[in-house]
């Protein structure tokens, strides 16, 4: 896509988001969503910062992990610095990647080869999505009968199919390699190099097979803290939603945000909090205020990222004038 075509899609999914989240204000009224928040209980809302924070360290001990498969070695409370800086500014780059840039780009400070930090990343993401889609199939399976999710399920599947294609197609020896022909054809031939250095990275992962469903499993479990923090946000709204719908909704969510169909999924997460919540009798300012609020959670906790990026900005300051000095 040509880089006029990324500003056009940025632009439609601001607008596609905006008019959304527009077009449920009207529906619900910004009074009740402002009077329901307004309500919400300090404590629970503390609590559900502390679990977010919690998914995020579990976040990034995976990835910290899948770095050492590459001998990229970095103490944990760096991997953490990093990783919530990344996650800073997923909230501002558009597909909710473009904070994995940075990651890459730190974590490559510590490496030989920027690929090995690619490919960390790349990895870090197939896992965090290979358990979303896992954990999706799995939970919504009871709820098709009852609220009549058949054409959701179906989706879900093709989702989970496309998560374990990805994986395959990484960890196959000669599919990077075979994309040469592709990146001549689209002018992006100067990337071919890469490609063999990048499948080589991938084959360091397929020799470690149980550490990579050690981090699928911990990726389940930061999976399910965040179906926690949607709870603990519930409690503080004063909504008495049984826990089980929870874990019938939250999975199916997560997957519905991830599709890059809208800003960083804004408005498509308040508008299908409001469907699925409306089918156990939620109302659609607290289905809004739930969707919302937990976001903003999400964004509160990651601006522990920014502070880092700020108080770090003088020392990369001297780093630059200093390339002698040692990368932090």
């Amino acid at each position: 896509m040509s880089a006029r075509g990324h500003v056009v899609a940025i632009v439609a999914k601001l607008v596609l988001s905006a008019g959304l989240i527009a077009w449920l204000l009207h529906r619900i009224r910004w009074n009740e969503v402002a009077t329901t928040v307004r309500a919400a209980d300090p404590a629970w809302l503390g609590a559900a910062l502390g679990m977010m924070l919690v998914s995020n360290l579990l976040g990034s001990y995976q990835w910290g992990r899948l770095l050492r498969v590459v001998d990229i070695r970095i103490p944990f409370w760096k991997v953490s610095a990093y990783y919530h800086v990344g996650l800073f500014f997923n909230n501002f780059l558009p597909a909710n990647i473009g904070g994995d840039l940075f990651r890459i780009a730190d974590a490559g400070r510590h490496a030989p080869s920027r690929t090995a930090a690619i490919s960390a990343v790349v990895m870090d993401r197939i896992v965090g999505l290979l358990a979303m889609a896992t954990l999706a199939l799995v939970t919504t399976l009871p709820a098709l009968d009852r609220f009549h999710l058949t054409i959701i399920y179906v989706a879900l599947v093709g989702f989970f199919a496309m998560c374990v294609t990805l994986l395959w197609a990484v960890f196959h020896p000669r599919v990077l390699p075979g994309l040469e022909g592709v990146l001549d054809r689209v002018g992006l031939r100067r990337l071919s190099p890469h490609l063999d250095e990048l499948a080589a990275h991938f084959a360091g992962y397929r020799g470690e097979r149980r550490v990579f469903f050690q981090m699928l499993a911990l990726a389940l479990v930061t999976q399910i803290a965040r179906i926690g923090v949607h709870v603990l946000v519930a409690r503080a709204l004063g909504l008495a939603v049984p826990l089980i719908y929870f874990f019938l909704f939250v999975p199916l969510l997560a997957v519905v945000v991830s599709l890059p169909i809208s800003f960083n999924g804004i408005g498509v997460r308040e508008g299908a909090g409001i469907v699925v919540f409306g089918l156990v009798g939620v109302d659609r300012a607290h289905a809004f205020s739930l969707q919302f609020t937990t976001y903003l959670v999400a964004v509160a906790v990651s601006m522990l990222g920014g502070l880092v990026y700020l108080a770090r900005i003088p020392r990369r300051r001297g780093q630059a004038r200093d390339p002698r000095r040692i990368p932090r």
